[in-house]
């Protein structure tokens, strides 16, 4: 008797835009950017959370999580959003181009112009240049021919723009950020969505003034486990999955406009999320400020399943090298990488990476060194030439000859060199 078997289709249809990971079979739902996909290992995990350490003074790490919240839109997820003003954050998400995926970019192949324009991000103080403003039209040509064939770290953005082969809609879209989200999608996503004005929890905790009563963050995952089970995104043992998946954003964990709030306080709250998203249909993305203490940052790191830090060069404390200040925004850290369902995870450090704000692209590659003699090391050369090149012509000068130099007279000795 044969053990063959054909294989039956699934029980349940698939998540809308959501794949298998070939390394562990979890399956992998998109932050709306592919090189930050290909970072946590082709997506983030359904049941996970990512942390982003927030910039100074620019707003990368908040566009990255407009990334998150417009992918969810495009693919019609839930969405649950926490923030001062959630309906001003989701009416000024990008739009997504209509017919188009992320493709592959090769680096030996130049840009599209009109695809990989500088896009700006306003800083979010005054007086702070705009990053791009100074970057000049040949800066493709700045570094030297030898670093121009450097793998980039989203080699895989053709892969992970790719439709599923169980839905029609795909793993990751392409936004454009020079354009808004449209009424019409807002309008039809409206039933998806479940916006928690942070500012107003706050209020009425502060009003009610007894130590014993709630406060922000304990409303806050109430009302999360509270739309979790009423939407029916709450995994039960013998149910179908939901239709859809939740993503759940929260931007600007433990700000002063959240209330007060000790270290242990957001340790049990981040707690109580990853809890929650355990046992659900959902991922989440949380987003601190960049005033966070550095102890308290690296709790939330451990209570989460994976953690990136957004370092803009506009608001960097250090000097930053010339050469990667005309090739990038900032760099990009990984912390942590997600480990769900897995006994050995592939290796997590994969060095200094920088990023680059287009307007179709957020990219992030591997920084190169600079090209010899060029930047820092250039004026500590130019010194000791410049010395020599004064002595020579002292010398010179002076009379000082060669071999074979005469001792007396001023005439020319063709044995002078």
């Amino acid at each position: 008797m044969s053990s063959f078997k054909r294989r039956a289709p699934a029980a349940h249809p698939p998540l809308p835009s959501t794949r298998i990971s070939a390394a562990n079979s979890t399956v992998l739902t998109s932050t709306g950017v592919p090189a930050i996909d290909a970072l946590l290992g082709g997506g983030l995990p359904l049941h996970s959370a990512l942390l982003l350490h927030a910039d100074r003074f620019t707003a990368y790490a908040k566009l990255l999580l407009s990334y998150y919240l417009a992918q969810g839109i495009a693919s019609a997820n839930a969405i649950c959003l926490a923030d001062d003003d959630p309906q001003d954050f989701v009416q000024n998400l990008m739009a997504v181009v209509e017919g188009k995926v992320p493709t592959e970019v090769s680096s030996s192949e130049p840009d599209d112009e009109a695809d990989d324009d500088d896009a700006l991000v306003l800083p979010a103080a005054a007086g702070v240049r705009q990053l791009g403003a100074t970057r000049e039209a040949d800066d493709t040509m700045r570094i030297a021919w030898r670093y121009q064939g450097l793998p980039k770290f989203d080699a895989s953005v053709g892969v992970l723009g790719r439709r599923d082969v169980n839905s029609q809609q795909p793993f990751c879209n392409l936004f454009d950020l020079t354009k808004r989200i449209t009424a019409a999608q807002l309008n039809a996503a409206g039933p998806r969505m479940a916006l928690l004005d942070v500012s107003s929890l706050a209020a009425d905790a502060e009003a009610n003034g007894s130590p014993d009563s709630p406060s922000a963050y304990d409303t806050l995952i109430k009302s999360i486990n509270d739309l979790i089970d009423h939407y029916g995104f709450r995994v039960r043992p013998g149910a179908p999955p939901p239709p859809t998946v939740l993503r759940i954003a929260i931007h600007g964990l433990g700000s002063p406009t959240w209330g007060p709030a000790s270290p242990q306080r957001l340790a049990a709250f981040t707690h109580s999320l990853r809890a929650a998203l355990r046992t659900s249909y959902a991922t989440a993305v949380i987003m601190i400020p960049h005033s966070t203490p550095l102890a308290t940052a690296t709790t939330l790191a451990h209570l989460t399943d994976a953690a990136l830090r957004v370092d803009s060069f506009a608001g960097s404390s250090s000097p930053v090298h010339p050469a990667y200040e005309s090739q990038y925004h900032g760099f990009l850290e990984v912390l942590k990488i997600p480990r769900v369902g897995c006994l050995g995870a592939r290796k997590g450090d994969v060095g200094r990476l920088g990023f680059k704000v287009r307007r179709k692209r957020f990219a992030v590659e591997l920084c190169s060194l600079p090209p010899e003699g060029e930047g820092e090391g250039r004026g500590d050369d130019e010194e000791p030439a410049a010395a020599a090149g004064k002595a020579k012509r002292a010398h010179a000068a002076t009379g000082g000859g060669g071999c074979g130099a005469s001792s007396g007279g001023g005439g020319h000795n063709p044995l002078d060199f």
